[in-house]
């Protein structure tokens, strides 16, 4: 009997995360795979209900429509995952013979994954666990970036340039404008509006990360200060900045997910009041919430790429007998100067449930801005556009399930 393969998609989605998909399922069918290829309808919840959509039905037309379509097309959870359910999902798994499983997300997901990969070994049964990893929040360890992560930037940048334009039509404004990014407990997000800061600015712009102690005396100064030279000011801030304390900002009234994680958001209003109250100057306040990650239209094509190849090397790993581990990205820049990537496995165990932070040495606490390292670095993630197929002028999407 042919072995088979399931393939789940975990976390938040991305713009780009159905590439994963696509590329894992075009590098199987050029292989060879004979086997049937499941996908976990609506994340883990799905795996542990045995609710699986058979991929070898879509065309090639059909995946290929899901190269330009955001959100997660297998559908997604956030689901704590017990001992018990681990040991119920190999048994399940053994069931349909199941042997190469593909675990899409971040961090903790991995740890789901190496979870799974450490109880398929305990019982016996031989299952290649492969992660591929995907962040808007890049905090993922053992790779130099997250798919997802380069569309999430250039929105934000974007978005944050044409707020600037929109500012500039208002000759000697005041006024501040607060964008509050995703971002837990890292700041790769907030810090990628730095590509939006430019030489020639009529306006100041301060960004804040979890990764740096925010003090609420010190922005109030400094958005007063420019106020008196009649400059706008742009607030850029995480959703999980901290005290000097390590409190939250905004932590009154917090509630939890079912992950028992406090539900963030809500920083830039919280500001927006204190700002109007203690200054008297006009601010006002922006979420761009899960249009971050969603927004194809503004997608960086080295992303899209990316994410697509990473699931064909997945599968190459995968017939080489690997498992227990996650495909991660190494970057290297030719004699050109050029900016490369290459793929190389990593152990599991050594991303689960871990984070990586934003450098200190790349963020100014002084002046609230991004080193030029940071901005070498998220640079070439950026870069490409991608050009959408669209109907009656619209994006014209492809769903799965």
């Amino acid at each position: 009997m042919n072995a088979n393969c399931l393939i789940v998609q975990s976390g938040g989605p991305t713009a780009v995360i159905n590439n994963s998909v696509v590329g894992l399922i075009d590098e199987m069918i050029f292989s060879g795979f004979k086997g049937k290829i499941y996908g976990s309808v609506g994340g883990i919840k799905g795996l542990i209900q045995e609710n699986f959509f058979e991929l070898n039905k879509l065309n090639i037309h059909e995946r290929n429509g899901l190269r330009w379509t955001p959100g997660a097309a297998l559908g997604t959870c956030r689901y704590r995952l017990s001992e018990s359910e681990t040991i119920k999902i190999v048994e399940m798994l053994k069931r349909y013979h199941i042997h190469y499983f593909f675990y899409i997300g971040g961090n903790g997901s991995m740890k789901v994954a190496h979870m799974i990969y450490e109880v398929a070994n305990k019982m016996g049964y031989y299952l290649s666990v492969i992660g591929i990893p995907k962040s808007i929040d890049n905090d993922l360890l053992e790779t130099d970036h997250s798919p997802g992560y380069g569309s999430a930037a250039k929105f934000l940048a974007t978005s944050v340039l044409d707020m600037k334009m929109d500012v500039a039509s208002y000759p000697h404004s005041n006024k501040v404008t607060i964008i509050e990014t995703m971002g837990r407990h890292t700041g790769w997000l907030a810090a990628a509006c730095s590509l939006a800061i430019h030489e020639d600015d009529d306006s100041q712009t301060l960004i804040y990360i979890p990764e740096s102690p925010f003090y609420i005396d010190d922005c109030i100064k400094k958005i007063t200060e420019a106020s008196k030279d009649n400059l706008s000011t742009f607030l850029i801030v995480a959703e999980g900045i901290k005290d000097e304390n390590e409190q939250y900002i905004n932590r009154e009234n917090m509630e939890y997910d079912v992950l028992n994680r406090p539900k963030l958001g809500g920083i830039s209003s919280f500001l927006e009041k204190t700002i109007n109250l203690r200054t008297g100057i006009q601010a006002r306040s922006i979420v761009p919430s899960v249009w971050q990650r969603s927004s194809v239209l503004l997608s960086s094509k080295i992303d899209v790429k990316e994410a697509y190849i990473i699931g064909k090397e997945a599968w190459k790993y995968a017939e080489k007998e690997y498992s227990g581990i996650m495909i991660g990205m190494d970057r290297e820049y030719n004699d050109e100067g050029d900016y490369q990537i290459f793929f190389s496995p990593r152990q599991l165990l050594k991303v689960a449930g871990k984070e990586k932070f934003v450098p200190k040495e790349w963020y100014d606490s002084q002046k609230n801005r991004m080193s030029k390292e940071f901005i070498h670095y998220v640079k070439p993630l950026i870069q490409g556009e991608m050009i959408i197929p669209m109907r009656n002028g619209l994006p014209n999407y492809q769903r799965v399930i």
